[in-house]
C-alpha cells in the first residue's frame, strides 16, 4: 500500500470538490457512505479499511483547505470591490515591462482605516508617465491610493481566465496608479534569506544579459533559473508550435543535467559520499527558492531530495510515493496550482515516464547481441538510445495530449522529431550554462565560455522554428469536453493494464476489449459528427470582444457566419488570435462560412484580412 498516492488522489478529488460544489454537503456524505460500507461490509480487511480512512483524511484536508482560501479571497473582494482604499505594501518581484505599464506583485500589510494586520497580495499596475519615472525594488515598502478591482474571469466559453490565473499565484486583486501616486517608505524590508536569493537571481540575470546578445540572454535565464519576463513572444510562440515549450520550463529534464553536472563536480573534489549528497539537498533547496518555488521545479527538485534523503537513511526510494508526496506537498501549499497548467504538464509528463515507459520498453526488447564489427556496436547503441528517447517522448505524450488540447486546442505529430533534434542541445545547452554561472565572477573566463554557448543557444532556437515549420506540427483542433478526456484515459486503462488482478472478475473486459475500445473512440469523435448533421435550430451567440461587438450566427443546416470581430484601434493585442478563434473552437466550430463587417474603422480593413488569412492557413477555407 502506497498511502501517500491514496492522499494525493482524495485531497485532489477534495480540491475538486471544494473548488467547483464549495460545499461540505458532499463530505458529509462521503462519511456517512463510508461509515455505512465498514460497518455492512463485515469481511472488510484492515488494510481496505486503512486505505479509506487515508483517502478522507487527504480528501478532508485539502477540501477543507481549498474552502477556507476560497471564502477568504471572495471575503477580500466584496470588502473592497471598486472601492478607493489606501494601502501599505511590501514588492515582492522585480519590474515587469509591458506595453503602457510597469507591473509588480505586492504582499498588503496594511489598509487605511482597518485596525487587523492584512496578508493577501496583489497586481499593482504603475502607468508610464515622461515627467515622472519610477522604478520599485524588490523589498521596498510603499504606499499609494487607488481603486481595488477584481480581476476578470473568463468572459467567453473557451477564453483565459485571469482571476483562475492570478489564484495559482495567491493574488486576489489588482489597482492600477500613476507613478507619482506611490511613495516609498522604506527599503530592503524581506527576510535577509529572502534578499540574498532574489540578489544571486538578479546578478545572474544581469551579468548574463551583459555578455551575450538580447534574445539569447533571455533564452539562458529562462533555462537556468526561470527568468522568461523578457523572453520575446515570437521566440515562446516558436517553441509552443514546434512542441519545445516544455523546455522554456525548468522541469525534471532540467534538474536532470544539473544533477548529472553537481554530481560529477563534488566527486571531482573527492567528498565523502553521504556528505557530498548532504550538500546536493542543500544545493536543490536552494535552487527552488533561485526559480521561484514554480510548480514544475518544485516537483522535480522535492522528489530528487526525498530520493537523496532515502539515500542517507538506507532506504529504497518510490518513485510513485515521492511524486505523490511532492504534489500533495504543492497542494497544500496552494490547492489553486492544481489549475496551473505548468503542474497538470509536470506532473502528467512524469506519470506517463513512470508508468508506460517501462511498458514500452517491454514490448520491443530485444536480446543482447554480440558484435564483432566495433562500428555496428556504435551503432546498434545510438540507435537504442533514440529509441528510449522516442519511448520517453511518446509515454510523456501519452497522458499531456490532452491537457495541451484542452488548454491551447493544439496538437502535433512532429513532437518525435522536434525532441530528437533539441534534447540533446538542451543538456549541453544546460551544462555550458551552469558552469558559465560559476564563472561568472571572473568575466574574462565567462566571456570565452559565451563564445560556446551562444551558437549552441542559437542552434536551439533555429530547431524550434524549423520544427515549427515542419507539415503537421501544429493542428487546431476543438476543445474538448471533461467526460472526453476521462474516457481517453480510461482506453489506455484498457490497452495497458487490462491483464491486471482484476481480469478474473471482470472477464467480459478482456474478452471484448478490443470492440469496448472501438465503442470509446467513437464515443470520443461522435460529438463532432453530430455537428455536421442539419437540425431545426437557429443559434445567435454574442462574443465579448472588449472595444466593439462580434456576432457568431449558426443556421439550421449548419452554416456558421462571423459578424464583425471587435478589437481596438490602438495596441497590439490580436483579438482573432486571442479571442474569437479559442471561443470558436471551443463551441467546436473548426470552419466559417461567412465573415461579414457592419462598417470599418482605421486599419480594420488589414485588420480584418490578416484575420482571414490566419483562419485560412490554420483551418482550412474560409
Amino acid at each position: 500500500m502506497r498511502p501517500f498516492c491514496i492522499a494525493t488522489i482524495g485531497g485532489i478529488l477534495g480540491i475538486i470538490v471544494g473548488l467547483y460544489f464549495k460545499s461540505i454537503a458532499l463530505l458529509v456524505i462521503l462519511f456517512i457512505l463510508t461509515t455505512l460500507v465498514i460497518l455492512l461490509l463485515k469481511n472488510i480487511s484492515k488494510e481496505k479499511i486503512r486505505m479509506i480512512i487515508i483517502f478522507l483524511i487527504g480528501f478532508v484536508l485539502l477540501e477543507s483547505l481549498t474552502i477556507w482560501q476560497e471564502n477568504n479571497f471572495e471575503q477580500i473582494n466584496e470588502k473592497y470591490a471598486q472601492k478607493e482604499i489606501e494601502i501599505q505594501a511590501i514588492v515582492i518581484n522585480d519590474k515587469i515591462e509591458k506595453e503602457y505599464k510597469d507591473v509588480y506583485y505586492v504582499q498588503v500589510i496594511k489598509v487605511e482605516g482597518q485596525d487587523k494586520k492584512q496578508n493577501f497580495k496583489m497586481v499593482l499596475n504603475v502607468k508610464r508617465q515622461k515627467e515622472h519615472k519610477l522604478t520599485l525594488e524588490y523589498g521596498d515598502i510603499i504606499c499609494f491610493k487607488g481603486i481595488y478591482e477584481q480581476p476578470n474571469e473568463a468572459r467567453n466559453e473557451g477564453g483565459f481566465d485571469y482571476a483562475q490565473y492570478l489564484k495559482t499565484k495567491k493574488i486576489v486583486g489588482i489597482t492600477t496608479i500613476k507613478a507619482e501616486e506611490i511613495n516609498v517608505i522604506d527599503k530592503n524590508r524581506t527576510g535577509m534569506l529572502a534578499r540574498v536569493v532574489h540578489d544571486i537571481r538578479r546578478n545572474i540575470v544581469t551579468r548574463i544579459r551583459a555578455i551575450l546578445t538580447e534574445d539569447i540572454a533571455n533564452l539562458c535565464t529562462g533555462l537556468l533559473v526561470g527568468e522568461k519576463s523578457e523572453l520575446s513572444e515570437d521566440i515562446q510562440e516558436t517553441f509552443r508550435k514546434s512542441n519545445l515549450s516544455h523546455m522554456l520550463a525548468i522541469s525534471g529534464a532540467h534538474i536532470s543535467y544539473i544533477l548529472l553536472g553537481i554530481t560529477t563536480l563534488i566527486q571531482r573534489l573527492k567528498f565523502h559520499k553521504r556528505w557530498s549528497k548532504v550538500i546536493l539537498i542543500f544545493f536543490f533547496i536552494f535552487f527552488m527558492a533561485l526559480t521561484g518555488f514554480t510548480a514544475s521545479v518544485t516537483r522535480s527538485c522535492i522528489m530528487v531530495l526525498l530520493q537523496l534523503l532515502a539515500s542517507i537513511l538506507f532506504r529504497k526510494s518510490d518513485v510513485y510515493q515521492n511524486l505523490a508526496i511532492s504534489s500533495f506537498i504543492i497542494l497544500l501549499i496552494n490547492p489553486y496550482t492544481l489549475l496551473d497548467i505548468g503542474f497538470q504538464l509536470s506532473f502528467g509528463g512524469t506519470i506517463g515516464i513512470i508508468i508506460f515507459s517501462k511498458k514500452l520498453q517491454k514490448s520491443g526488447k530485444q536480446k543482447k547481441r554480440i558484435y564483432m564489427n566495433k562500428l555496428l556496436e556504435i551503432v546498434e547503441k545510438s540507435w537504442q538510445k533514440i529509441k528510449e528517447m522516442c519511448i520517453v517522448t511518446l509515454s510523456a505524450n501519452l497522458i499531456i495530449i490532452p491537457i495541451m488540447v484542452y488548454h491551447f486546442n493544439t496538437i502535433s505529430f512532429t513532437f518525435f522529431i522536434s525532441n530528437l533534434l533539441a534534447s540533446p542541445i538542451l543538456g549541453i545547452s544546460l551544462i555550458l550554462g551552469m558552469i558559465l554561472i560559476l564563472s561568472l565572477l571572473i568575466v574574462p573566463l565567462a566571456k570565452i565560455l559565451s563564445l560556446f554557448l551562444q551558437p549552441i543557444l542559437q542552434l536551439l532556437i533555429w530547431i524550434a522554428e524549423f520544427s515549427s515549420r515542419l507539415p503537421l506540427s501544429q493542428i487546431l483542433v476543438p476543445t474538448p469536453k471533461i467526460w472526453q478526456i476521462s474516457l481517453y484515459y480510461f482506453i489506455l486503462i484498457c490497452i495497458f493494464f487490462y491483464k491486471s488482478n482484476l481480469q478474473d472478475k471482470y472477464k467480459f473486459i478482456t474478452k471484448y476489449k478490443k470492440g469496448i475500445i472501438v465503442i470509446l473512440i467513437f464515443l470520443i469523435f461522435f460529438p463532432y459528427i453530430f455537428q455536421i448533421i442539419p437540425n431545426d435550430k437557429l443559434v445567435i451567440s454574442f462574443i465579448d470582444v472588449g472595444q466593439g461587438d462580434s456576432m457568431l450566427i449558426q443556421t439550421p443546416s449548419r452554416k456558421t457566419i462571423l459578424v464583425d470581430g471587435g478589437g481596438s484601434e490602438t495596441g497590439s493585442f490580436n483579438m482573432g488570435e486571442k479571442t474569437l478563434i479559442p471561443y470558436l473552437l471551443d463551441q467546436g466550430i473548426m470552419k466559417i462560412d461567412y465573415m461579414m463587417f457592419s462598417h470599418f474603422d482605421r486599419r480594420s480593413l488589414s485588420r480584418a484580412i490578416k484575420c482571414y488569412a490566419e483562419i485560412k492557413s490554420e483551418k482550412g477555407d474560409c
